[in-house]
């Protein structure tokens, strides 16, 4: 039996940083696949490059810029993010929320006036109830139904009165009495306004760079590929993995997703957590990679569509936000779809995003497409089921308990940045080195 200080699992940006700032203790990597990165992974064909949908690195914290230049130097560019409502057959500023200039007469009404109420009159207090009380205690009625509820329905695929709002303070920008109705009269200019609003990017090789770069500073002869674990007892801390070897450790990080962490438990506390783990649902992420003859039709970065006429969720155009992505001359996107379990309408997929793409003016023609191929991201969107507070206390309360540190979006179970990751990673390495 291998013996170890600490077993990572998984080897996405959380993992990897882990594995960075453990440089030079005692530590294995465990990670599925033959590379490192997870999601931030990058594809090149036909002069074009294709990340796994958009990832855009925002970095607030001190710690992520320093490694971010250790990184790349001077090796990457910052975007300033210009983005997009498509509804009503009218183009909008992003957010939503204060930017209603354009719309139908009767829709800016709506919206306004029902902000005007909930700033006024609305229960705050229930705003935690839920994220479509949270949307009507702080948005109103009007942004609510023309924007918040059947875009987030689509995203998440159940209704917002069924998953839990912890996570709208940070992500959903709530704007300003005053904001709303300069946005509902003038024609605005693009805002500074939520987490994204600048971010970097590399100059070359996609987003995969970014975990390609940091697995180069790590001691490569410590991480384990192309298995996963099968068993984990948490109590006796072994994990055996699928070739069928046994480590035995004493601090184990975990990044692979919660719902099969919990599935694969066999100590007293399996029941309990198998239990918590058929609670968890997410949304997979179906979406297309499309390349163009010509560039597009419009110069936004990404564009949100909130209406149920249309299949995908948003449209994006990584030609748009930096133009190396693509072949001079040409253009490029990524369109998402979300849905539960597998997915069987790729040709309707194509179909109506053809259809949307010509209503967006985006492209005239089908002849305009290159190529548009189709890829899936199995774990994309938590959907904070109703006992997510009171599941996720227990949880975290048992993994203090055995030496388990939770780190990344989908090992805590939560939507996060890539930011969080890297900055999760750190903090349990820290963590592990202090004791």
């Amino acid at each position: 039996m291998k013996k170890v200080k600490t077993l990572i699992l998984g080897a996405g940006l959380s993992g990897l940083s882990a594995a960075y700032h453990l440089s030079g203790e005692d530590f294995l990597v465990i990670e599925k696949s033959d590379h490192v990165g997870g999601l931030c992974t990058s594809e090149h064909k036909n002069g074009f490059s294709f990340d796994q949908t958009g990832h855009w690195f925002h970095m607030r914290d001190d710690r992520t810029k320093k490694l971010f230049d250790l990184l790349f130097k001077n090796e990457f560019v910052t975007i300033e993010r210009k983005t997009f409502v498509f509804s009503h057959n009218v183009y909008t500023q992003y957010p939503f929320q204060s930017n209603t200039y354009g719309l139908p007469p009767q829709v800016i009404k709506e919206c306004v006036m029902g902000f005007i109420k909930a700033h006024y009159e609305n229960d705050k207090s229930r705003a935690h109830e839920n994220f479509y009380e949270w949307c009507m205690a702080h948005l109103g009625e009007g942004i609510s139904k023309h924007f918040m509820i059947p875009y987030n329905t689509k995203i998440y695929t159940v209704h917002p009165k069924d998953y839990a709002s912890h996570w709208c303070d940070y992500y959903v920008p709530k704007p300003t009495l005053d904001q709303v109705i300069e946005g509902a009269v003038t024609a605005p200019e693009q805002k500074d306004i939520g987490y994204n609003a600048t971010f970097d990017y590399p100059k070359s090789g996609g987003i995969g760079e970014l975990p390609k770069r940091l697995f180069e500073k790590c001691e490569k002869e410590k991480f384990l590929f192309n298995v996963h674990p099968v068993e984990i007892n948490s109590e006796e801390k072994t994990v055996t993995l699928s070739d069928g070897q046994t480590i035995k450790y004493e601090n184990l990080i975990n990044s692979i997703p919660l719902r099969d962490f919990l599935k694969i438990q066999t100590d007293s506390n399996k029941d309990k957590s198998i239990e918590i783990s058929n609670r968890m649902k997410i949304a997979s992420v179906s979406y297309l990679n499309v390349a163009f003859k010509t560039v597009p039709g419009h110069d936004g970065h990404w564009f949100y569509i909130p209406e149920e006429k249309y299949m995908p969720y948003r449209i994006g155009s990584f030609s748009n936000i930096y133009a190396q992505l693509a072949p001079d001359g040409k253009g490029s996107a990524y369109i998402e779809y979300t849905h539960q379990g597998d997915f069987d309408k790729v040709e309707t997929l194509k179909n109506e995003s053809l259809k949307m793409m010509k209503d967006m003016k985006i492209i005239e023609s089908e002849d305009q497409i290159e190529f548009m191929d189709y890829r899936i991201i199995k774990n994309g969107y938590v959907i904070y089921h109703k006992e997510y507070f009171d599941d996720m206390k227990e949880v975290n309360a048992w993994c203090a308990k055995c030496d388990i540190q939770l780190v990344g979006r989908y090992g805590k179970w939560t939507y996060a940045a890539m930011e969080n990751a890297i900055v999760e990673g750190l903090e349990a390495a820290e963590k592990i080195k202090g004791n």
